[in-house]
C-alpha cells in the first residue's frame, strides 16, 4: 500500500496481484474473508480511509484466490459542494466491502480489471 503512494499522495498501482488459485466461495465466505482481513488490516497498519481500505482488501482477496475489483464512485447529489469520493470492493458483481447503498449514491468513476 505505501509503495503504491507517491510523494504527493496520488496511487499508481500498475499491477494488482493476480488471482491465485481461484476458489469457488458462496458470499458468506467471501464475507468471512473480509472479516479476517480487516483484522488483519488493524493489527498491522491500523484503521484506513475507504480508498486505502479497499485497496488493502482487493489485493487481499486477490492473494488468497479470490477475484475482486476496486471501485471509485463520485457522490452523485453531494450534501454540500464539492461532492465526495468513496471507494468500495466487489466480488462478482456484489459489494463486499461496505453495507453503504454504493450504487445508489455514488456514480462509478474507476473500476480496476477483473481478477
Amino acid at each position: 500500500m505505501n509503495s503504491a503512494r507517491a510523494g504527493s499522495g496520488i496511487y499508481r498501482l500498475d499491477n494488482w496481484p493476480a488471482v491465485r488459485d481461484v476458489w469457488q466461495a458462496d458470499i458468506a465466505r467471501v464475507g468471512t474473508a473480509v472479516a479476517r482481513l480487516r483484522i488483519a488490516q488493524r493489527l498491522t497498519v491500523g484503521f484506513l480511509d475507504p480508498v486505502e481500505d479497499a485497496l488493502y482488501l482487493t489485493a487481499g482477496l486477490r492473494m488468497i484466490g479470490l477475484p475482486a475489483t476496486f471501485h471509485l464512485g463520485r457522490e452523485l447529489v453531494p450534501a454540500a459542494p464539492p461532492a465526495g469520493f468513496y471507494a468500495w470492493v466487489e466480488h462478482k458483481g456484489h459489494v463486499v466491502s461496505t453495507s453503504l447503498p454504493v450504487r445508489e449514491e455514488y456514480i462509478e468513476v474507476h473500476r480496476s480489471e477483473e481478477g
